[in-house]
């Protein structure tokens, strides 16, 4: 792989078997990254864009993207707070006291969440009696975990960060890894670390979007530049092998669009008994549904463009009705299909979002003005997009009176739909 050029480099092989014969399937164009808000200042300036392109691995079916950004530019100080979403806090609860149950936790056990955002995940572990140490390179996420009384180290997760925390800390029961291994461009540094800190008969957890939801449910817009990998269990399962792990449990779960759980063993532990079942299903499953074949993405790729065409049409007629258009959710998805989609500050006069660091900024790319929640009640809309559609039974219980007094929602994912119609 080349060095970073203009903030970013070329992806040359596949980063599970090292294939070097990968085909592009999906291109959305240059695009901004997703948490670079402008302040109103540099409403003016350009903003920076790259290449964002999925490629395909036909030796293990990954998908990946054709570049790697320079995750310093990406990560140092970031936006997207865990704990603003109540789904997710509950999904977190939900999954620490499974695990205490499953895996018997005692007091003296370490539980460690790799790129552990504000905490959420680690203060629903803390609560089960466990010891736990977060691990996130964003200082000013590190900051609020530490606040809540999550301790946290403010650095990137490798090989090199594992031997410093295995010296300070000692050996992880469990290292659960939440939204982050699809971030990560160097997975071999990255499971080295996790061989290094976990306990002998620990468990890792790796929780990531399914590439079986993004391609079923075509969400393109889950496409960004800290996206780097695009997972089925296929490709987890040799890519994990490699490094000396065995895949002893999977599961599915309807969080973030969709998303699978891989619970990890090291070879040599005979703690947990591997259930081949689930792990069979899955496989066959992949397989059967035709995610061995470079012919189901193309396929993929003309639905994305059938949405923008959907989208675009759908709002530009409403727009020359005289309708007033805002959005819900100055998400990472949201940022990708409004620019995808080329929509702007005429076409969506401002985006809710209940993030407040994010709040008084612009969106990345077509700078639509982020307000917070009260704006809804004083300039209503006639429609609301969700672009955090992924959350919208909660966004639409939030704003109930909203479409009590008659507005109307938007839905982009999976086909684009007007709720109520």
């Amino acid at each position: 792989m080349t060095e970073f050029t203009n903030g970013y480099k070329e992806l040359d092989h596949c980063r599970v078997c090292k294939n070097t014969d990968l085909t592009t399937y999906l291109d959305l164009g240059n695009m901004p990254l997703v948490n670079s808000y402008v302040t109103a200042d540099d409403d003016e300036k350009p903003c920076d864009r790259y290449p964002l392109a999925i490629n395909y691995c036909p030796e293990c079916s990954m998908s990946q993207l054709s570049i790697v950004v320079d995750p310093s530019i990406m990560f140092k100080n970031y936006f997207y707070r865990s704990s603003i979403s109540q789904t997710f806090v509950n999904h977190c609860a939900e999954y620490a006291e499974n695990s205490a149950r499953r895996f018997s936790f005692r007091e003296s056990d370490l539980v460690v969440d790799i790129a552990s955002n504000d905490g959420a995940c680690l203060r629903e572990f803390k609560k089960q009696g466990v010891k736990v140490l977060g691990v996130d390179p964003a200082e000013n996420l590190a900051k609020i975990a530490i606040e809540s009384g999550v301790p946290t180290v403010a650095k990137f997760w490798n090989a090199d960060t594992a031997k410093q925390l295995l010296a300070d800390h000692g050996k992880a029961k469990m290292i659960t890894a939440m939204n982050v291994f699809a971030h990560v461009d160097d997975l071999d540094s990255f499971l080295t670390g996790v061989n290094t800190l976990l306990d002998d008969d620990g468990v890792f957890a790796i929780e990531c979007p399914y590439m079986f939801n993004f391609m079923t449910n075509t969400e393109f817009d889950t496409t960004y530049h800290e996206h780097l990998s695009y997972f089925l269990l296929k490709p987890i399962k040799h890519l994990v092998e490699r490094h000396g792990f065995e895949v002893f449990d999977v599961m599915t779960m309807n969080i973030h669009g969709g998303s699978i759980r891989v619970y990890v063993k090291k070879k040599t532990s005979k703690a947990w008994d591997i259930c081949y079942q689930n792990i069979d299903k899955l496989l066959l499953m992949e397989e059967e549904t035709g995610f061995h074949k470079l012919n189901t993405y193309m396929h993929f790729s003309e639905a994305v463009k059938n949405i923008k065409e959907d989208m675009v049409n759908l709002i530009r007629s409403l727009k020359a009705e005289g309708k007033k258009i805002a959005a819900y959710g100055a998400s990472a998805k949201g940022n990708i299909l409004s620019n995808y989609c080329g929509l702007g500050k005429s076409d969506i006069d401002y985006i809710i979002d209940d993030t407040p660091e994010k709040q008084g900024y612009l969106a990345p790319g077509h700078h639509i003005p982020i307000v917070a929640f009260e704006q809804l009640k004083k300039d209503p809309p006639d429609f609301l997009i969700l672009l955090a559609w992924n959350f919208s039974h909660e966004l639409m219980n939030k704003t109930s009176a909203y479409q009590g007094e008659g507005g109307k929602y938007i839905i982009p994912i999976p086909q684009v739909k007007i709720v109520p119609e």
